[in-house]
């Protein structure tokens, strides 16, 4: 059936926290990255993807936090998601969402 109020609410908080959680992991990740490019080393395809895709999903950080922070903006998230579906950083997605 449906989920109350209350339990959507709480499973939407747990899917940002992850995401956050899953968004610092990968900046850490592309930092070293970073560092090792730094110092002369030769990055993998692979490697080079993700570093990309990090940095990428740190500029679309900062849009989404402006929704966050001010008052009563989140209720325009999901019309700015429809007018730029790509403004989520890669980490909040869902599967449905992809």
């Amino acid at each position: 059936g449906r989920k109350s109020l209350r339990q959507r609410t709480v499973d939407e908080l747990k899917h940002y926290y992850h995401g956050l959680r899953l968004l610092w992991t990968d900046t850490k990740v592309a930092a070293r990255m970073v560092w090792r490019l730094l110092h002369g080393q030769v990055l993998t395809r692979r490697d080079r993807r993700r570093l990309l895709r990090t940095c990428a999903d740190l500029f679309r950080l900062v849009p989404f936090l402006v929704f966050v922070i001010v008052p009563f903006m989140e209720f325009l998230l999901p019309v700015f998601l429809k007018l730029f579906p790509e403004m989520l950083p890669s980490t909040f997605e869902t599967e449905s969402k992809k």
